[in-house]
């Protein structure tokens, strides 16, 4: 087992950078990529780079994956919302048979008063017109 200067077990990793994604290497366990601080600065790759259209294989890979999380995401958001309709639209079926009778009522004498605005507004009409052809015949 390999130690770093601080006297730690050197651990291995995986890069998650753009430049060198997917290169394991070994480092103090110190190491934060982050900050760019390596502890005792103990660093060594194990594996050789990659070549260019390795890294962008990769790359591409990862933007995938991280699409497809975000579409998976968004379905997810999408059917607790279908549900949240379809539990409210339930809920709205439910009320007419539980209305009092009362409601009915109001609901059905209200109906009543708008049937008798227009017959008032339909007798006005008429006797305007009535008024109007009387004048015209009377002059």
């Amino acid at each position: 087992m390999m130690k770093c200067g601080c006297r730690f077990a050197v651990t291995t990793r995986i890069s998650w950078t753009h430049e060198k994604l997917g290169r394991k290497f070994r480092a103090c366990k110190f190491y934060n990529h982050e900050t760019g601080q390596r502890g005792c600065n103990t660093f060594k790759w194990v594996d050789e780079g990659f070549i260019d259209w390795q890294i962008d294989v990769i790359n591409v890979l990862v933007a995938e994956k991280h699409r497809l999380a975000t579409d998976n995401h968004i379905t997810k958001s999408r059917l607790v919302c279908i549900e949240h309709e379809k539990n409210r639209l339930s809920k709205e079926l439910e009320k007419p048979r539980k209305k009092p009778i009362m409601e009915n009522k109001e609901a059905f004498a209200r109906s009543e008063s708008v049937v008798g605005c227009k017959m008032i507004l339909i007798c006005v009409f008429l006797s305007i017109i009535v008024s109007f052809i009387s004048v015209k015949l009377w002059a």
